[in-house]
């Protein structure tokens, strides 16, 4: 059971990437989209804001990015100051455009493929290559984060990758447990 955390891991945190993607750009689309005029066939050109729109703070133990299911990192991680935790989560974001990540995880997703309709056997032998894929896919995103900000250190992205592992393990204990209902 604890090897097919990685795989999990790795399937959970490209899935949170892209809700949280898609989260982002529905308020965007909805803040730009004016009703239209009466009789007009086209909606009117949206207007700019006018002067310095205020920051609405964040309530305390909401998502920072919004959503039900809060973020995928933690507010918090022991050995990793705030500032280090923001800076990971935008440079996390920016790996999944890293051609490294990107090639990790189509290898991920081709014997995702492979094991789909794989009998029971099968599924067993594939795992070993699973676990690679899983693998290559966190050194890959490693690799990415710290090429990105030349400020992170390998331990504290150590850290934060862990901490979404972890994180995406206890919702994958809260669905198994949901679905056994």
């Amino acid at each position: 059971m604890k090897k097919l955390f990685p795989l999990l891991f790795a399937a959970a945190v490209g899935s949170a990437s892209t809700y949280f993607v898609m989260e982002a750009r529905q308020p965007a689309q909805a803040a730009v989209q004016q009703p239209k005029a009466e009789g007009a066939p086209f909606a009117a050109k949206p207007k700019a804001p006018e002067g310095d729109v205020p920051e609405v703070p964040r309530k305390q133990g909401t998502p920072k990015f919004g959503g039900k299911t809060g973020g995928f990192l933690p507010e918090e991680i022991e050995g990793v100051t705030p500032e280090q935790l923001n800076k990971c989560r935008m440079v996390l974001f920016k790996t999944f455009q890293d051609d490294g990540v990107k090639a990790a995880r189509a290898k991920q997703a081709e014997l995702r493929k492979e094991a789909e309709y794989a009998s029971e056997d099968e599924k067993r032998n594939l795992r070993p290559q699973f676990e690679e894929a899983a693998e290559d896919v966190r050194k890959a995103t490693k690799e990415a984060m710290l090429a990105a900000d030349e400020e992170l250190t390998a331990d504290v992205v150590d850290k934060v990758l862990d901490a979404v592992e972890e994180r995406m393990k206890q919702r994958l204990q809260q669905g198994f447990q949901k679905g056994k209902k």
